[in-house]
């Protein structure tokens, strides 16, 4: 049974997303509803989605979703299913329930991802010379479905083979780059836990096999890719795996690098996992803010970290097991003052709204296993539940998760900040009379630390569904606390007329206030960027060109495009980077600066690809609709400066 009351509704909370797509259908069924049909059932880790047919997208004339209704809902649905039986090389199936809303009749179309084995889900005929289509599979963005090239079709194919990436032999790998102390490691950690495991009976060359983490070739055996990320020698991982390490970033401050005098420190860990995990975790403890506790019947005051050590080894294995290491970028653990951001490559497979539920999707099956029966991991998707209950037990907020398929990234956030303290109490109690639920204090709590909320920051914080929470947002917004901007699924929420000021100080000014940052402990080893970043744009300039070329360097304004000219693309990259290397800009300012371009080209085509090649980064990853966003040049970006190359 399809809920189509409570799509619609929430599409008019959200919008589309992801899982869940508008059409009006009014002509029928078109190649955009079949080409959302295929993309549902092949996208990996999405576990479908939804198309709701008869419903109109805003326009300039109407900035909302509407129901326009579908006359003949049983001819509609037999043609649909007769195209999911006959235009695919493999069936699709579907489910499907008809509705009436604001008194016309929408179809709620449900479309279940397909087994591994089955996909690629590929549309007919995809083959020839004469053939207009790439692959004739699509696969579902944030921004829509697209038809995949042969690299985009490359996961499908490995999944239908029953082989994951952590199991391919990369070039160049031997045996010899495996380390036989770290092996040895491996083995004492094994018999602690069981003694009697099977494959410690055997050679080494015997437990690796057993743990699938060799293959033999040309007859020697060969390390597959997770038997490197496990054991290999330092020296091989540089040459074989050279993005695989761990950057930890100590900026001061509660935004990246507020002050330019100030620049961030970082210290690279780069080790087989083993090695790499302990070492991660012990870097971020040992630079965690510590509170005073002293137990009930003892004498002694204990100093223990703000977050729980075990909430830190599940960050650190989170990031290192489930990471998507086609992608060749580091792991980044950045240190704020208020929180610590946990950046890594690769989206969840997990639906954001299913995570901390049982059961778990793996990207690196083989590694999880090793790290599964070392204790060091959790293969049932227990592990974000464990941490949740953990930080609500030592006071603090839940973590937030973001995960963007299209950036393919993931981001983690834990705030030091204990919600609810008697700090906050006195914070909120002029407020006391309008009756506000916990979840709703925790939301403008959050709004004090990071300066916006949207919806899926409120869901993380409260564990609440998406109606919910647009529920209990829309009436801080009627009781003037907090203003809606945004529309659909870019939709924000920020502070209104009546939120209450931090400290006797505006919100702007408080969110301005640098905290005491002190520097990292004696056995983090330092080293300055050579990224000279100001601060995000005085948002008062708005895209005024002017006001905008104010700020600008003479040289770099002489090479603006003006009179019309249209520069090529590797000019614009250039360009970008130049722009982001002064301060950050929102994409409206850059579309303004680069000759009036449309603010959507440029995201699509320009920004949202250089972020994905870590040239550029957001100034608030953690809320992606907040309305200050910005984008600024990257450590990265920096050295492609810095040597000329685009």
């Amino acid at each position: 049974m399809i809920d189509v009351a409570a799509l619609w509704q929430k599409l008019l909370a959200q919008g589309e997303d992801a899982r869940l797509e508008a059409k009006a259908a009014t002509g029928g069924v078109g190649d955009s509803i079949m080409q959302t049909v295929c993309a549902f059932a092949n996208e990996p880790g999405l576990g479908g989605g939804y198309l709701l047919l008869g419903v109109a997208e805003p326009d300039e004339s109407n900035m909302a979703y509407r129901p326009l209704g579908l006359d003949d809902v049983d001819n509609l649905l037999n043609t649909l299913q007769v195209n999911c039986r006959d235009q695919f090389e493999t069936p699709v199936f579907i489910r499907a329930e008809a509705a009436t809303v604001e008194g016309k009749v929408l179809l709620a179309i449900a479309v279940d991802e397909v087994d591994d084995g089955l996909k690629p889900v590929r549309f007919k005929g995809t083959t020839g010379k004469k053939n207009k289509r790439k692959t004739g599979v699509w696969r579902r963005g944030i921004n829509g479905d697209y038809e995949c090239n042969e690299v985009e079709l490359e996961p499908l194919l490995r999944a239908k083979s029953n082989q994951t990436y952590d199991q391919a032999l990369l070039r160049g790998a031997e045996w010899e780059d495996l380390d036989p102390d770290t092996i040895a490691h491996y083995r004492q950690l094994r018999q602690r836990i069981k003694p009697d495991a099977e494959e410690l009976q055997g050679s080494d060359e015997d437990m690796l096999r057993a743990l699938n983490l060799v293959e033999k070739k040309h007859g020697h055996y060969v390390p597959n890719l997770a038997g490197l990320l496990l054991f290999a020698k330092p020296q091989a991982l540089r040459r074989l795996l050279p993005a695989h390490r761990v950057d930890y970033i100590r900026v001061p401050g509660t935004q990246w690098v507020e002050d330019p005098d100030q620049r961030f420190t970082t210290l690279d860990l780069r080790a087989p996992l083993l090695r790499l995990i302990p070492r991660a975790e012990a870097t971020i403890l040992d630079d965690l803010p510590r509170q005073f506790r002293l137990p009930e019947g003892q004498l002694q005051r204990q100093d223990i970290p703000l977050l729980p050590q075990r909430v830190v080894r599940e960050v650190v294995v989170n990031a290192l097991m489930h990471r998507d290491y086609h992608i060749h970028q580091p792991v980044q653990i950045i240190r704020y003052s208020n929180r610590i951001e946990v950046r890594n490559p690769g989206f969840s497979l997990k639906p954001e709204e299913q995570l901390g539920e049982p059961g778990s999707r793996q990207r690196n099956p083989v590694l999880a296993a090793v790290l599964y029966d070392l204790n060091l991991a959790e293969t049932k998707g227990s592990g974000i539940r464990v941490m949740r209950r953990l930080l609500r037990e030592a006071g603090l907020s839940a973590p937030l998760f973001v995960s963007d398929r299209q950036q393919e990234d993931f981001v983690a956030t834990y705030l030091f900040h204990h919600f609810l303290s008697d700090d906050d109490l006195a914070w909120l109690e002029p407020f006391q009379s309008l009756g506000l639920c916990d979840e709703q204090r925790l939301a403008l709590l959050l709004v004090r630390e990071q300066g916006a909320i949207d919806n899926a920051a409120y869901r993380d914080i409260n564990g609440v569904d998406t109606l919910t929470a647009s529920q209990q947002l829309t009436r801080l917004c009627q009781l003037n606390l907090l203003e809606k901007g945004g529309q659909g699924s870019g939709t924000y929420y920020q502070p209104g007329p009546g939120f209450p000021p931090v400290n006797g100080t505006t919100l702007p000014e408080a969110l301005a206030e640098v905290t005491n940052t002190a520097q990292l402990a004696h056995n983090v080893d330092q080293q300055s960027s050579n990224v000279d970043q100001l601060p995000a744009y005085p948002d008062q300039f708005g895209a005024d060109p002017a006001q905008l070329q104010a700020y600008l360097p003479a040289d770099l304004l002489q090479s603006l495009p003006i009179d019309g000219r249209k520069p090529r693309q590797a000019e614009i990259r250039l360009l970008l980077l130049r722009l982001c290397q002064c301060r950050a800009f929102s994409a409206e300012q850059l579309a303004t600066l680069l000759g009036g371009r449309k603010k959507n080209h440029l995201i699509s085509s320009y920004l949202t690809p250089m972020i994905q090649e870590q040239l550029l980064e957001l100034t608030h990853p953690d809320v992606k609709n907040h309305p200050h966003q910005a984008y600024r040049l990257s450590a990265a970006g920096a050295q492609v400066l810095k040597e000329g190359k685009i």
